[in-house]
């Protein structure tokens, strides 16, 4: 602490001195690293987002909003080099203005110094600041561990607001800068900023944890690390666990101690001391005429009969549905404790009722918690600020169980090895748990070293249906080239049998160029060069100077489409058939007459058809390596406009990694898996779970189409014990 003081006093005296410190300098280049890996990832997201805009323009009735995705898309394609060199500009110039909030300062206002705002100013400033908090909430564990980081670099003893110079609303600020370097106005400047918001949400997490992995290794706290799991009852902001392993803590909290308390369990310890006042009243006279003992000796003999039926043998078959802690309320011993001591038993018991009642649990979670009744009663016995301390171990642990209860869903199985892992944990916090709540603490700590050692075991799953879905990724792009390039080509008057030809044949030709080479390649130019000059050939050829060109021509052609049929594995026979036919076709030419070229291909009646119907999910299963992959996307449907589609394909862009979603099959059986991988490029996710070696590669469409229609659900993932201790609140309110 001493040093971090003196560090602070020589920067604050010497601002050149702290530009030259080895803490600013480290701090500048991960700035730089940054803002170098999002001008990359922009540059690949061109595409995307002009697509997007399109989608937009082509959704909507309103002209001149219409006009106005136009011209953004335009803008897009045109300037998007000079925007990403814009924002490198403009993120450096916001990295320069990052400084600390002042903490508690009263500033009087200056009146004189007001100007008038206009309103586009103000809009735009309540969205970016909108953004920036909804990027801060996406990248929560992420710039939990940066802020930390950066607060170190910089001298500073905790984190200050405004003090990172990496955070999500300077990134805002420079993408809106950059549009306004363009040209843009205020409402293009939003609108793209929107487009790029929703893919940064799955970009930006990445790019932090690669600065974070980065400082890890120079030594930068090193072993930081957050709680083992995140509830959503957390949020951005609040204070940050006390006693964590980078503090050299056990990440434990010492009894006593209240760490973020929601407001309903700050109302359970006051409801506690009310009723505990209300009981003692009548019963204190009454106690001290018949000679009763004191509460310390009646709570020792109570916590004597805790003891015995802890060490009961537990049945797990029965436990689910019985509450142990209404039998031990009613028992000799529990009608000799103090009135705190009482409601305190009723409390319990009322939590263990809601949790054995709450449908979002397994019976197999109940069984597990369950087995905890006595000692988690002990605890609060012992400790009150049980119910108010999110970080108390005994809550984590509990929470901790059903976390990780994550993995099986409603299918959890005796052998599953991590039912096995908390089946021994509980039944050694059943044995030997007396009064010493550090018990819990090191359960967490076990259980979180076997979950990480198993699921780095799923790595290997994991890497090889990702690269397969980089794979498919691939493939699709460049069968989307192909059919671009091909398209206004087979839209042009020609006899049935060539375009059926490129139909079939040739776009697998230009699909494997387009896989291997990019559009400026000559292989990929010469392709699509022999499909125009295959059209231009067959048709029919009045003047001398055609038709001598086309007999010069034709051995050329001829082998070049020959040598491009070569590597597609198109059979002999169908390849031997086409050139027969090629033969009268190209007699028909030179003498001047052809057979009737069969019409253009009706764009956009097929794109009319297309929107008529709401395509289909086709799914695909292959082996990889040993692992099963399941393909899933969806085919042949139009853009997804009509409301639910909207609103469940924004649920699938909120997604991120570690998330959990239950597939469930005809026969309404539900497969839970984890989201473990985004593709950077068309959003392709993959879950995977530690049950089997399988992977579903899912079309973000594809996963917003089964939630839509009930076939996915999003598995929200919220405190036991909160969950619990609301319902205990609502019940003591309605009484």
């Amino acid at each position: 602490m001493a040093n971090l003081s003196t560090t602070r006093k020589i920067v604050s005296l010497n601002a050149a001195a702290g530009e030259r410190s080895p803490g600013m300098r480290i701090v500048a280049e991960s700035t730089e690293r940054l803002c170098d890996s999002l001008c990359r990832w922009l540059a690949e997201i061109r595409g995307a987002v002009a697509e997007e805009l399109l989608t937009l323009a082509d959704g909507t009735r309103d002209r001149p909003l219409q006009t106005r995705y136009l011209d953004l898309r335009h803008d897009v394609e045109r300037d998007w080099t000079p925007f990403i060199e814009a924002f490198r500009h403009a993120f450096a110039d916001e990295r320069r203005k990052a400084q600390p909030a002042p903490a508690e300062r009263l500033e009087l206002p200056d009146f004189e110094g007001l100007q008038l705002v206009d309103d586009d100013a103000l809009s735009e400033h309540i969205v970016i600041r909108e953004f920036a908090a909804q990027l801060a909430e996406t990248c929560d564990e992420e710039l939990y561990a940066l802020d930390r980081r950066v607060a170190a670099l910089l001298g500073q003893e905790t984190p200050l607001a405004g003090g990172n110079p990496l955070a999500p609303q300077y990134l805002c600020q420079a993408l809106v800068e950059a549009g306004a370097a363009l040209g843009l106005d205020a409402g293009g400047r939003l609108l793209l900023l929107r487009r790029i918001e929703r893919h940064l949400h799955r970009a930006l997490p990445g790019c932090y944890r690669e600065i974070n992995a980065e400082l890890g290794e120079r030594g930068i706290l090193r072993d930081l690390k957050r709680s083992y799991r995140r509830t959503d009852t957390g949020r951005r902001g609040e204070a940050a666990p006390a006693a964590t392993a980078a503090d050299g803590g056990s990440g434990a909290l010492p009894p006593g101690t209240a760490d973020t308390p929601t407001d309903e369990a700050a109302g359970i310890v006051g409801v506690l001391q009310r009723l505990a006042a209300a009981r003692c009243a009548p019963v204190a006279p009454a106690f001290a005429a018949i000679g009763t003992p004191s509460p310390a000796s009646v709570s020792h003999a109570f916590l004597a009969s805790l003891d015995e039926a802890q060490h009961t043998e537990w049945h797990p078959a029965a436990g689910v549905a019985l509450n142990q802690v209404h039998v031990i309320r009613d028992s000799a011993a529990a009608q000799q404790v103090s009135a705190l001591e009482s409601v305190t038993i009723d409390i319990v018991a009322m939590l263990f009722d809601f949790i054995f009642n709450d449908d979002e649990l397994p019976d197999s979670v109940k069984s597990l918690i369950g087995q905890l009744q006595i000692p988690v009663l002990k605890v609060a016995m012992l400790d009150h600020s049980f119910f108010a301390n999110r970080q108390h171990p005994a809550r984590r642990f509990l929470d901790g169980i059903a976390g990780v209860a994550l993995h099986w869903g409603a299918n959890a199985v005796d052998n599953d090895p991590f039912h096995r892992r908390l089946g021994q944990t509980v039944a050694r916090i059943q044995q030997e748990f007396e009064s010493n709540v550090e018990i819990f603490s090191e359960a967490i700590a076990e259980l979180e070293a076997f979950v990480t050692a198993h699921e780095a075991e799923e790595a290997e799953t994991l890497g090889i249906a990702a690269e397969a879905a980089v794979r498919r990724e691939a493939e699709e792009a460049a069968a989307e080239r192909a059919q671009a390039a091909l398209r206004p080509i087979i839209e042009r008057p020609q006899p049935a049998v060539v375009r059926a030809f490129l139909v079939e044949h040739w776009s697998v030709v230009l699909r494997q160029k387009a896989l291997h080479h990019g559009e400026d390649a000559p292989a990929w130019r010469e392709a699509v060069e022999v499909a125009e000059q295959l059209v231009w050939s067959v048709a029919a050829k009045g003047a001398g100077d055609e038709r001598m060109r086309l007999i010069s021509a034709l051995p050329m052609l001829l082998a070049r489409i020959n040598a491009g049929l070569s590597g597609t594995g198109i059979a002999a026979g169908a390849r031997s058939d086409f050139f027969d036919a090629l033969v009268g076709l190209h007699a028909a030419a030179l003498k001047g007459a052809n057979e009737s070229p069969a019409p253009a291909a009706d764009a956009a009646g097929t794109e009319a058809a297309a929107d008529s119907g709401e395509g289909d999910l086709l799914v695909t299963r292959r082996v990889e390596e040993g692992i099963v992959i399941e393909d899933v996307m969806l085919v042949g449907a139009p853009p997804m406009r009509r409301a639910r589609d909207r609103e469940a394909l924004e649920q699938v862009h909120d997604l991120k990694r570690g998330d959990w979603v239950d597939f469930v099959d005809a026969d309404g059986h539900a497969a839970r898996e984890r989201l473990n991988w985004v593709s950077p490029q068309k959003g392709i996710l993959v879950f995977s779970n530690h049950r089997a070696a399988r992977a579903i590669s899912i079309s973000p469409e594809a996963l917003a189409r089964q939630i839509r229609d009930g076939r996915a659900r999003l598995v929200v993932e919220r405190s036991v014990i909160d969950r619990a201790i609301d319902g205990v609140m609502q019940s003591l309110n309605a009484a």
